[in-house]
C-alpha cells in the first residue's frame, strides 16, 4: 500500500492507494477540486464541511444522471437488437423460400 499526500481546497490528506495508482489518485483530486472550487464560486463563502457536503451531492447527483442514462442507452440498444435479429430472421425466411423454389 501506497501512501501520499494531496491536497484539497488547501488542506492536505494522507491516503492510501494500491502502488501503480498514485497518478489516477491525483487525478481525481484534481477533479474534486474543480468541483468543488465551481462550488465555492456558486455559494460564495461557506464552511468546507458544507463545501464538503455540497460537492459530494453534486458528484452523486452527477453519477445518477450518468448511471441512469447509462441504463437508457442499454434498453435502446437491447431494442435495436431485438429489431435486427428479427430483421435477419425474416430475411432468412425469404431467402429459405426462394430457395426452396428454385
Amino acid at each position: 500500500m501506497s501512501k501520499i499526500a494531496v491536497k484539497l481546497y488547501g488542506r492536505e490528506y494522507q491516503v492510501n492507494c494500491d502502488p501503480g495508482d498514485e497518478d489516477r489518485l491525483k487525478d481525481v483530486v484534481q477533479f474534486v477540486e474543480g468541483k468543488m472550487s465551481a462550488i465555492a464560486d456558486r455559494v460564495g463563502n461557506t464552511t468546507e464541511p458544507r463545501l464538503l457536503m455540497l460537492t459530494c451531492l453534486l458528484l452523486a447527483d452527477e453519477l445518477l444522471d450518468l448511471k441512469r442514462k447509462a441504463e437508457q442507452g442499454a434498453a435502446e440498444d437491447e431494442d435495436i437488437l431485438v429489431a435486427a435479429v428479427a430483421h435477419l430472421q425474416e430475411r432468412v425466411a425469404q431467402i429459405a423460400q426462394q430457395v426452396g423454389h428454385a
